[in-house]
């Protein structure tokens, strides 16, 4: 079964695996400890940006080369760019192990830039600017943590404005990844049928070209509160309603995980049942917690027609006071089944195991078992998430997002 310790490599790099030896497959992953939050207003959007030219060529491979190489062999490669992170994963048969580490190496060190790739990656990431604003559910998230964190860099888009994309030359990449990307600042993992001693052995080989420069430490979360709205002709308005949330190092951070499906978290809960089932308002409504090193965002979403827009915000509002009041035993029990058959399920997935152990390192410097955290959620009792949700949405300041139709919604005071 798997070893699931990390070991720090002499340049500070640090590794972990999760064996399996019951599959075919290895889920390789390299994890950055950069995002949009480590951005400044005039290169807010490098660290996506970066993470697609990290595809566009190498010292050794060309754009097609990386393409062809990688589905040449079966496998699948990808990337993603958070508030916080940036990971590159790769999926390969076990025999293709090395070949995967290598090449991550490969693309993360030694990327070249090119001028003609770069103008050519610049139209696509314009172009996905350009899909999420006409994606209202998903904008609307954009603008909610923008009011939720103004004038910040955990309020601004992961994507960037489109005048940052259209400046961007070779020398910010150059500079960023100086920056931010060394070895003390991200780790290598794998899940899957693999050896630790082989992925520590070819994590020395591959990863050996880059700095050791300190990385500059982010400005603190500073949550205010507030309200945006954005009219624009759609036949539904999307709404997100939201409060100060919780750190994933904060000791309310699983009572949280709970009061979110509690809320609004699965077919079962108040929201789905009140707003969709009892209603018939919202097709989609749910509950979340995001969480982030320091801060966090307890929101709600929902998408309804401008004419039932208060009504839902009411309906909503009720449950909040309802929730603040009582949860029953049942509902506590079936939440924690949920956490439970989610956490063992994903035990079946080499991507989900690696993701975890990359999400672990950079979060906590440590490996977080199952069975750790099913005891703290068992230990959560209803009076903690009762507790809790006074705490999160009595005498608080709210945060409101809304685009669509919104010259009926109601102000902000009212809701």
């Amino acid at each position: 079964m798997a070893n699931k310790e990390i070991i720090t490599l002499a340049n500070g790099l640090r590794v972990a695996v999760d064996e399996m030896h019951d599959v075919e497959t290895v889920s390789v992953g390299v994890f950055v400890n950069t995002g949009s939050r480590n951005e400044t207003v005039e290169i807010n959007g490098i660290s996506h940006f970066l993470e697609h030219m990290a595809f566009k060529g190498t010292a050794k491979r060309s754009a097609r080369q990386i393409a062809e190489e990688f589905e040449g062999i079966g496998g699948r490669i990808n990337a993603y760019t958070s508030k916080e992170r940036t990971v590159y994963y790769a999926k390969v048969l076990k025999k293709h192990a090395e070949f995967a580490v290598e090449f991550l190496a490969d693309i993360l060190q030694n990327s070249t830039f090119d001028k003609v790739e770069l103008e050519k990656e610049r139209g696509v990431i314009l172009q996905e600017i350009a899909m999420t604003n006409d994606t209202p559910d998903d904008i609307v998230f954009d603008y909610f943590q923008e009011a939720a964190f103004p004038k910040q860099a955990l309020g601004r888009s992961i994507l960037g404005p489109v005048k940052n994309i259209k400046k961007f030359s070779r020398d910010h990449f150059v500079d960023y990844i100086g920056k931010q990307y060394n070895y003390q600042n991200m780790c290598v993992v794998a899940a899957g049928n693999i050896k630790e001693a082989d992925l520590v052995k070819w994590s020395k080989k591959y990863f050996t070209n880059l700095g050791d420069n300190k990385i500059k430490t982010v400005e603190k979360a500073k949550y205010k509160g507030g309200d945006f709205r954005k009219e624009k002709k759609l036949e539904q308005v999307n709404l997100v309603m939201g409060f100060e949330g919780f750190s994933y190092l904060d000791e309310n951070y699983y009572t949280a995980q709970i009061l979110a499906n509690c809320l609004g978290g699965g077919m079962s809960s108040r929201l789905f049942q009140e707003v969709r089932e009892n209603r018939g308002l919202a097709y989609s409504t749910y509950a979340f917690n995001s969480s982030y090193a320091d801060g966090g965002l307890f929101a709600i979403y929902a998408g309804t027609t401008p004419q039932k827009a208060n009504e839902l915000i009411s309906a909503t509002r009720v449950e909040i006071q309802k929730i603040c009041e009582k949860i029953t035993d049942a509902e506590l029990n079936r939440v924690r089944n949920q956490f439970e058959a989610s956490l063992l399920m994903a035990k079946e997935s080499t991507s989900t195991r690696m993701q975890k152990l990359g999400g672990d390192i950079l979060a906590m410097n440590r490996l977080m078992s199952d069975a750790e955290i099913l005891k703290k959620i068992t230990a959560v009792k209803k009076s903690d998430v009762v507790k809790l949700a006074q705490k999160i949405f009595i005498g608080k300041e709210p945060t409101f997002a809304a685009i669509g139709k919104v010259s009926k919604v109601s102000d902000f005071a009212a809701i």
